[in-house]
């Protein structure tokens, strides 16, 4: 789906806390390696999934559009020479990446590609640096999630992601209000493959919980059901797909 005339908001892919970009993390590398000679990361934000990965790579490329995020990433690496040296920070969008064909072994793009306007242009250029065999490892709103995990507009006013309950699954409302889309495994494997990229795992991750009390008690259930035939009912896709060689 391309939605080139909406305008979607921009997210905070770390906002989760710790658990939450761990179980990302752990759930993709589950399904592919997290590892080769360059990473470009898509959305990059503050560079709180970058660092985590600079010593499983030579060299990684981190884009985002918002310059804010970008300057605190900046901050971190003044503080870190070793990660400086291997990480270049730039201001781009996924949509003008202006690398040479086939630059990179690894895209990653975590809670980025739901706030593309033009997420179809985007999967092109990804298809397009990836060398053959390279692979693209993003996670992305679930649309089978009964809650809504970003905030919505509604005649001019803006509401909080609790808000929104069930809104997801009123697929025209929630085009229509919410910040960012939310994907099924079907809808978004039939555009990886529009954009010449194959899927090769799908995976469900269930809320992490980081900040909410209520939710650290439940934490054994929803993790239960993220083992479980259930899992379909996560928050997030994670999903893994391949340049074909």
């Amino acid at each position: 789906m391309t939605t080139a005339t909406r305008h979607l908001g921009l997210g905070h892919g770390s906002a989760f806390g710790e658990r939450g970009v761990a179980k990302r993390l752990g759930t993709l590398g589950r399904h592919t390696p997290l590892t080769g000679r360059r990473l470009l990361e898509i959305g990059c934000g503050d560079g709180t999934y970058t660092m985590r990965l600079v010593d499983a790579f030579a060299q990684i490329e981190a884009v985002d559009i918002q310059q804010d995020r970008l300057e605190l990433f900046r901050e971190r690496l003044a503080a870190d020479p070793a990660a400086a040296q291997k990480i270049n920070v730039r201001e781009l969008s996924a949509t003008e990446l202006d690398y040479p064909d086939r630059s990179f072994d690894l895209v990653t793009a975590i809670e980025v590609v739901e706030h593309i306007d033009d997420l179809d242009a985007a999967l092109r250029q990804v298809h397009r640096v990836l060398a053959p065999g390279g692979r693209l490892a993003l996670t992305t709103p679930n649309r089978w999630f009964p809650f809504e995990t970003h905030g919505f507009l509604i005649r001019g006013k803006r509401y909080r992601p609790a808000r929104g309950p069930f809104l997801p699954w009123i697929v025209p409302l929630h085009r229509r209000l919410a910040d960012a889309r939310s994907f099924t495994a079907r809808g978004l494997s039939a555009q990886l493959r529009r954009a010449g990229l194959e899927p090769v795992a799908m995976d469900y991750i269930m809320p992490p919980f980081d900040r909410s009390g209520f939710g650290r008690r439940i934490r054994p259930l929803t993790d239960g059901i993220e083992r479980s035939p259930l899992k379909f009912f996560g928050m997030a896709l994670a999903v893994v797909a391949r340049r074909p060689d």
